[in-house]
């Protein structure tokens, strides 16, 4: 399964949650490291940071092997948990219009972002050939991604 967005990425941003997610503490967990990392780890939803301030393709795939092309510039990893079995992708201001809803099967999931092209960024960061791919790998056994690890690729 997988799933590719054009999504609205105002204030350098995206979320990748459960519907019963709380966002509430998202803005003080945009510390300087967490913006350094463009990466947010919070309960039952993650946010992933952008180049772009305006929209991205985003690909979210779980048991897929389609992929981006391009350079890899940084890969985070974290953790979600979905106990409604729907992941909701969107925009931090569109209300989903430019994101959508993926049914899986409920549980805890390991995720890891890879950020492509960060460095095509125009000036005036409107375009750009940046692209952000979100792979979801069910756990077992309570068995997690390590949170918040960084690789960069050389």
């Amino acid at each position: 399964m997988d799933a590719e967005f054009d999504l609205s990425t105002d204030y350098h941003q995206f979320t990748v949650s459960d519907p019963t997610a709380d966002f509430s503490d998202l803005w003080e967990k945009w510390t300087d490291a967490t913006i350094e990392s463009m990466f947010v780890q919070g309960d039952r939803y993650i946010a992933v940071g952008t180049a772009r301030d305006f929209n991205a393709p985003v690909l979210v795939r779980l048991d897929s092997e389609r992929s981006f092309t391009g350079t890899v510039d940084r890969v985070m990893t974290g953790t979600l948990e979905v106990p409604s079995g729907v992941i909701e992708v969107s925009g931090p201001t569109d209300n989903g219009m430019t994101g959508g809803k993926i049914e899986v099967p409920p549980g805890s999931y390991g995720v890891e972002v890879r950020y492509f092209n960060l460095g095509s960024i125009s000036d005036d960061g409107i375009e750009g050939k940046d692209r952000y791919m979100v792979t979801l790998t069910k756990t077992l056994n309570g068995h997690f991604l390590e949170t918040g690890k960084q690789e960069r690729s050389s």
